[in-house]
């Protein structure tokens, strides 16, 4: 009984049994109709009424257009001729010519009058007038209206070109046609030519579209019943018909009918435009005009209009029908469209975020149900994805922040110590699921990773041990420093490379990241979790950037550090060779100091001051004196050395620190003059030891004999150290062979040589 009732309910049907049911009754309404009805014989009728008004439609607006232009080239020609004088007078008003030519003396706004009381008249069949001369300049107008933008003047336009032409080929007029911005133009051109037929201008008249071609095309109101379009083409694919018909015509003025009527024929055809649609047009050459005219229709109205006739007179079996129709729509409406569009808004509240929408065609049982399900199914996992994926985006967020800061921090840190400490305590921070961070660096000899840096109670502790690992053995660090790879104990309990410390019990996950300086590894990373399997890729991705930045930023903080200490071994140096130098240079001048004085004589003591400047090296300032100045002394330093003191005694009204800073100038400037002067002493003192002993190896060298070179070199060598006694002896030695060697003994001479 339930299964009978289920069957009979609409809801429970298939969508299959729903449309076919809905398509066979409308099947058999349509076939009833079909075979009732013999509308092939009023279609063919239709079609042929059809033609002939077309025909006929054609013909008299063809003739009514013709007969329009006609008038109008017949009131621009009879102007001309009851003008020439005036227009020619314009035209040669600037050119020199025989007193016995007496033509009338027109200036333009004569002329722009002239044309407008004679040409532009309330009912006249032109829009504008323009007199032109021969090179194409304007020399006056008259307008009905206000001008098309971008019409072009001139030599450009059209008429002029037109008229320029014909004037060439002997035409006393012509028609221009072209268009400015889709509006159709179709101008008059009279050609005015002067006694000799040589052509001095043009008078152009511009038609009026709707008066001329626009009246004539349109059907009259109520009596197209198959809405008849008519327009006007031309050579140069200028198209003419009223506004509201150009989108229906812009097809079809690329057919057939257009082609033959512009080759000179007129009749009729039914054709195809190139957008596949059929038609009845009628087709004709306009007289004296480079156009052609085209009324069609299409045939698929045409046969409309008949089917609708038929229909009207089966107006009851119509009625039947359409019905029929509708209640079939509307029933497999009621049964399919409101659930399809209840499920449509919930589809497209997922793809607007919104996940609440309600779906109740769930408990339908057929087709539309199980779509319901499916739909359900599907938002509630997309609901799992976006919410999981809104998770790691806002960790990646968050690690990449974290990341940023702490390589930021890295990169401007200097010292090594500071920087390691930073480091770590700004991991732990930053990253919730790591509660303890540690550094390990590889000491010189390879073989410990060191724990140089550690957070919390446990790390200080740890780093008071000396805390160390050996490179490559059984533990996370160990392993990384050995391998260079990233090494993860997910799991403690199980794992075999994780080393337990009893100062950190918690620790349920290590991750270790190499610490890698070009190919070199330094040391490593360290972080510990109280979670298992708490480090995922992309964080281990994180942490292995980060880790590269820091192992960049602990070398340059050693190179710094190290270039620091050889900085200040060379400054130590450079002041210790300073003194040394100036010690030396003193001892030779034998003296304990070298002073200069300038400027009145000091009563000061300077004494205190002095010993102060030396030892500080800094300038000291002195009390006020009774002769109200003050005594200032400066050290004299060279290289961080200090090598003396000058002393100053200032009034006191022009003391200041702008003195004070020039008083230190000028012994900074001192001390490098003093510098230069000793060294080039002593480049002078070496210079003359040099040439000396020169002299000396010189002369000893001209020398052959033996005591003649004993005796030079005591001679030479007295006199250049102004020695009083110098002397040179050659004594007898054993050899090992038991040999003896010569000797020779010179006398004590004096600083001259003499014997």
């Amino acid at each position: 009984m339930i299964r009978g009732a289920a069957l009979l309910n609409p809801t429970s049907w298939s969508l299959g049994v729903k449309f076919t049911l809905t398509l066979v009754v409308v099947s058999v309404v349509l076939i009833a109709l079909a075979v009732a009805t013999n509308v092939q014989a009023t279609v063919e009728l239709a079609l042929s009424n059809a033609s002939t008004l077309v025909a006929e439609t054609g013909a008299r607006q063809a003739a009514e257009i013709n007969g329009t232009v006609n008038l109008a080239s017949e009131v621009a020609f009879e102007f001309v001729e009851s003008n020439i004088d005036s227009l020619n007078g314009l035209l040669l008003r600037d050119v020199v010519v025989g007193s016995a030519i007496n033509l009338p003396d027109v200036t333009p706004s004569q002329m722009t009058t002239l044309l407008r009381e004679e040409l532009l008249l309330p009912s006249s069949l032109f829009e504008s007038i323009r007199l032109i001369d021969r090179d194409g300049g304007l020399l006056a107008q008259a307008l009905r209206s206000t001008p098309l933008a971008g019409d072009p003047a001139g030599a450009r336009a059209p008429a002029y070109v037109s008229g320029s032409n014909a004037a060439l080929r002997g035409e006393v007029r012509t028609v221009s046609i072209a268009h400015v911005n889709f509006t159709p133009i179709v101008e008059l051109v009279e050609i005015l030519r002067w006694r000799d037929g040589s052509p001095l201008g043009y008078l152009v008249a511009r038609l009026d579209n709707r008066r001329v071609f626009f009246d004539s095309l349109r059907q009259p109101e109520g009596q197209d019943i198959y809405q008849i379009a008519t327009f006007l083409y031309s050579a140069n694919e200028v198209l003419i018909t009223p506004a509201g018909m150009r989108p229906d015509i812009l097809a079809a003025s690329r057919s057939v009918a257009v082609d033959r009527g512009l080759a000179g024929q007129d009749g009729s055809a039914f054709y195809n435009t190139d957008d596949d649609v059929e038609y009845i047009g009628y087709f004709t050459p306009l007289r004296g005009l480079p156009l052609a005219l085209v009324a069609q229709v299409s045939t698929q109205s045409v046969i409309a209009q008949a089917q609708n006739i038929v229909l009207t007179r089966r107006f009851g079996a119509v009625i039947g029908a359409l019905a029929l129709l509708v209640f079939a729509a509307l029933l497999l409406n009621q049964m399919v469209t409101p659930s399809l569009n209840r499920l449509r808004r919930a589809v497209l509240g997922m793809s607007y975020g919104d996940m609440s929408a309600a779906i109740l065609e769930t408990k339908r049982r057929d087709e539309v149900g199980a779509l319901a399900a499916g739909i359900e199914t599907l938002r509630d996992h997309v609901q799992g994805q976006v919410a999981e994926l809104q998770a790691g985006v806002e960790a990646r967020t968050r690690d990449l922040n974290a990341t940023q800061e702490i390589s930021r921090f890295a990169a401007t840190q200097r010292d090594l110590q500071r920087l390691m400490d930073s480091v770590v305590n700004l991991i732990v921070q930053r990253f919730p699921n790591i509660y303890h961070a540690q550094i390990f660096l590889i000491d010189t000899d390879g073989q410990d990773a060191l724990l140089r840096a550690s957070t919390g109670p446990v790390g200080q502790e740890l780093l008071r041990r000396g805390h160390r690992l050996g490179v490559g053995s059984v533990s996370v660090i160990g392993q990384v420093t050995s391998q260079g790879q990233v090494v993860t104990a997910r799991d403690t309990a199980v794992s075999q490379i994780h080393k337990r410390n009893e100062f950190l019990p918690d620790t349920r996950a290590e991750l270790a990241v190499p610490l890698r300086v070009g190919e070199t590894i330094i040391g490593a990373l360290d972080v510990q979790s109280r979670e298992r399997d708490a480090f995922s890729e992309a964080q281990v991705a994180v942490l292995q950037t980060m880790s590269d930045q820091i192992a960049v930023a602990i070398q340059n903080a050693r190179l710094y550090e190290d270039l620091s200490r050889r900085l200040q071994d060379i400054e130590e140096r450079n002041r210790a060779a300073t003194l040394r130098a100036w010690q030396d240079f003193m001892r030779e001048r034998r003296a304990a100091e070298i002073s200069r004085e300038a400027g009145v004589a000091s009563e000061s003591d300077f004494s205190d001051l002095r010993q102060t400047a030396l030892r500080t090296g800094e300038p000291i300032v002195g009390g006020t004196t009774p002769r109200q100045t003050i005594p200032v002394a400066v050290p004299i330093a060279l290289r961080g050395q200090t090598l003396g003191v000058v002393e100053w005694e200032i009034p006191v009204g022009v003391l200041s620190e702008d003195r004070l800073e020039l008083a230190k100038e000028l012994a900074a400037r001192l001390a490098l003059s003093l510098d230069n002067a000793r060294l080039f002493q002593e480049s002078q003192r070496t210079a003359e030891r040099e040439r000396v002993v020169n002299t000396i190896v010189a002369k000893l060298t001209a020398q052959t004999n033996i005591n003649d070179i004993l005796q030079t070199a005591v001679r030479e060598v007295g006199q250049a150290l102004r020695a009083p006694q110098v002397s040179i002896r050659l004594e007898t030695t054993r050899d090992q062979n038991g040999g003896s060697a010569a000797e020779s003994n010179t006398r004590p001479v004096n600083g001259n040589g003499d014997r």
